[in-house]
């Protein structure tokens, strides 16, 4: 009987063998996706539309005075909590189209820079297109250099924005997205040959910016909720 028994067990051990070698090679291929599971990497190309006032004064500065709109490109890393929410920070470099002429032959030059953390919640991680929206708090520097000076405001501001993401296989997802800030400039601050001055702007005046373009990002794709 033992005689039996021995080559029996054998058997036994090497067919559960073999059947846990794929099982053991799926959860490794599960468990190690090339890329944290924490992290997601996104960069936005779009245009900016500029809108209301830079300031409260009496003749005020209208911002679309001052620019046509901004080619705008956002960076954004961002911790992923749980399956739905995110958080990080972000920067937004700007290229200006200006409306404002330092000549009859030249616009004036300008600049804006964006930074700031944000917040977004996804509605549909675990599917192939990937609803999301948020909030994002930031401050707003922008210049424009104008003959003999440079004036450059800046203050806070708070947006919200919307967008959706496609899974193309893997980690690589893109998108588009839309989104609408508004803020208030608080800070003035001129520069000119003989000196600069910096000053707090007790007029203050609600300006717009209305954005839309693409995303593209880097992020593991969540399992689907077995719940």
């Amino acid at each position: 009987m033992q005689t039996l028994l021995r080559p029996a067990a054998r058997a036994l051990l090497t067919l559960s063998l073999l059947v846990s070698v794929p099982t053991f090679a799926d959860e490794q291929g599960e468990r190690d996706p090339g890329f944290p599971r924490w992290l997601a990497l996104s960069a936005r190309g779009g245009y900016l539309m500029p809108g209301g006032r830079m300031d409260g004064a009496a003749e005020p500065l209208y911002l679309y005075e001052v620019y046509k709109g901004l080619f705008a490109a956002i960076v954004e890393p961002t911790l992923r909590i749980g399956s739905r929410v995110e958080l990080g920070p972000w920067v937004q470099l700007s290229h200006a189209q200006m409306r404002i002429r330092c000549s009859a032959e030249r616009a004036c030059k300008g600049s804006n820079l964006r930074f700031g953390l944000q917040g977004n919640l996804h509605w549909n991680p675990s599917g192939p297109i990937d609803l999301w929206s948020g909030v994002a708090l930031g401050y707003d520097t922008t210049a424009l250099s104008v003959p003999s000076a440079e004036i450059t405001y800046s203050g806070p501001d708070v947006t919200l924005q919307a967008g959706f993401d496609k899974n193309f296989g893997g980690n690589f997802w893109a998108g588009l997205f839309v989104s609408g800030t508004a803020g208030q400039y608080d800070t003035l601050k001129v520069r000119m040959l003989g000196g600069s001055g910096r000053e707090s702007l007790r007029e203050r005046a609600l300006h717009l910016w209305i954005g839309f373009g693409f995303r593209v990002r880097v992020a593991v794709p969540h399992p689907p909720d077995k719940s």
